[in-house]
C-alpha cells in the first residue's frame, strides 16, 4: 500500500479505506457498501458523543449565566462550528499556521489527550480515594454492597492509581527517557 498504519485521523481516512478495498477487492460493491455503513455508524457514534458533551456546556451557561437553553445551545453550537472549522483548515490550507510548533488540530489533540485526560483521571482518583465519603464510595463502586471489592478499590484509588496516572502523564509529556 505504501502507507504506514497509524492511529487517529489517518487510520480512519487513509488506512481503513485501503483495508476495505483490499479485503473485498474482488467484490467492489461489497467494499463500497461496508465502507458506507462503517462511516455512517462512525458519524452516528460521533453525533451521540457530541450531544452529551454539548449538553454539559449548555446546562452550565443556562444555570450560571441565566441564558435561555435555546440561546446557550446556539452559542455552544456556534463555538463548536468555529473551532471545528479552524481545526479542519489546519489540516489543509492553514497547516502553515502553528502555535508551539503544532497545527491547531494537533494542539487540541495534544492538550486533550496528553494533558486534560490524564489530569482529569488523576484528580478523580485523588478525590475518590481521599475525599469521597466511604459510604458513598462503597455504594457507588460496589453496587450498594453486592460486589465485594470495596477495600481493594479504595486502596487502588488512594495509592496505585494516582502514582500510575502521574507516571503515564510525565511519560506522555516526554519528561521520562
Amino acid at each position: 500500500m505504501g502507507i504506514q498504519p497509524d492511529a487517529g485521523p489517518s487510520l480512519l481516512f487513509i488506512t481503513l479505506p485501503n483495508v476495505f478495498q483490499q479485503a473485498f477487492g474482488g467484490l467492489p460493491w461489497l467494499a463500497i457498501i461496508l465502507s458506507i455503513m462503517f462511516y455512517v455508524l462512525l458519524a452516528l457514534a460521533a453525533l451521540t458523543s457530541t450531544i452529551s458533551l454539548h449538553e454539559v456546556v449548555t446546562a452550565y451557561l443556562h444555570e450560571e449565566f441565566n441564558m435561555t437553553r435555546s440561546k446557550a445551545a446556539r452559542l455552544v453550537t456556534a463555538g463548536c462550528i468555529v473551532l471545528g472549522a479552524l481545526c479542519s483548515l489546519s489540516l489543509g490550507v492553514g497547516k502553515e499556521y502553528t502555535l508551539f510548533g503544532l497545527t491547531l488540530f494537533d494542539l487540541f489533540d495534544f492538550v486533550t489527550a496528553k494533558i486534560m485526560l490524564p489530569l482529569g483521571g488523576f484528580f478523580i482518583a485523588l478525590f475518590s480515594g481521599w475525599y469521597l465519603d466511604k459510604k458513598i464510595m462503597r455504594g457507588e463502586f460496589t453496587n450498594n454492597g453486592t460486589v465485594k471489592i470495596g477495600l481493594l478499590l479504595a486502596f487502588i484509588l488512594k495509592y496505585i492509581a494516582p502514582i500510575g496516572i502521574a507516571f503515564i502523564f510525565i511519560n506522555e509529556l516526554g519528561l521520562l527517557k
